[in-house]
């Protein structure tokens, strides 16, 4: 975009501003002039950063280097195979990857799965493991489960293997990454579904249409709990063997290796379970 065309576009940018400034809020304009030149330097600052990003990472990746893409938010927010219209508008699954950072799928060789010991969720949509009792209060407290920046509550529940495994499947998952094994620490029995009951039959799948999920009534297998002795824990071993019973049926039950477990807030109590 040349610079008479930035300009006209700025004119008509801050035309529209002063009309809401003036009209509604009764404030002091812009100035064009001031906004157009404080624009105009930082360009100039910027314009040796500007670079094609997807050329960047071509190159890293072919000459050997090691790549790390970071995504955020979870597969059922994912625009077309998230639990619509309660999405985001982008695709937070693995193949999110190679649209936004512009690189082919062959490219990508590895993708893990990061999940809570538990499951939750912000804002509206069908949550068939949602806890409305003092256990769903506990796991909040505990887990600290409130938006960084809205302060808003995040409904809790017992983790729902249906769903992890449709995010491995849809993502391609080699392997998983289970945080916050600590927040379940003195729960005397945890529970995880491993299927739904949807209109009196019984499904291990995770259904397409809203409607059915809605309606899906959670199957749960109950498991012995643990104590805090897991926030100590350095490797896999030194878990309560109750904890590593829980893990172990969560790689079982996902046909996915665990490979990195979170047992606490600080970067020393991640532990590293494989190589990957």
């Amino acid at each position: 975009m040349n610079k008479e065309t930035l300009k006209e576009k700025l004119e008509l940018n801050i035309a529209a501003k002063n009309k809401i400034i003036k009209e509604i809020y009764n404030g002091e304009e812009l100035s064009f002039d001031e906004v157009y030149s404080q624009y105009i330097e930082f360009g100039e600052r910027l314009r040796q950063y500007v670079r094609d990003t997807s050329v960047i990472l071509y190159d890293a990746i072919k000459s050997g280097k090691k790549v790390l893409f970071e995504g955020a938010q979870g597969t059922l927010l994912d625009i077309d195979y998230g639990t619509y219209p309660y999405v985001t508008s982008s695709h937070p699954i693995s193949g999110g990857v190679c649209i936004g950072a512009g690189i082919g799928p062959t490219m990508v060789s590895n993708a893990i799965g990061v999940c809570k010991a538990y499951t939750t969720r912000v804002g509206k949509g069908p949550f068939p493991t949602e806890l409305f009792d003092e256990m769903g209060d506990h796991i909040r407290e505990k887990g600290f489960e409130y938006g960084t920046t809205t302060g808003r509550a995040r409904r809790c529940g017992w983790l729902d293997l249906v769903i992890l495994k449709y995010a491995v499947r849809i993502s391609g998952l080699t392997s998983l990454a289970i945080t916050k094994l600590d927040t379940l620490s003195g729960i005397d029995k945890i529970k995880v579904c491993v299927g739904y009951e949807l209109d009196g039959n019984v499904i291990d799948y995770f259904p397409a249409s809203l409607d059915d999920l809605e309606r899906c009534k959670p199957i749960y297998k109950e498991f012995d709990g643990w104590d805090s002795s897991v926030e100590k824990a350095k490797t896999f071993d030194d878990l309560h063997e109750n904890a590593k019973k829980y893990l172990r049926f969560i790689e079982e039950y996902t046909d996915t290796r665990i490979s990195i477990v979170s047992v606490g807030p600080n970067r020393s109590q991640t532990i590293v379970v494989n190589k990957y």
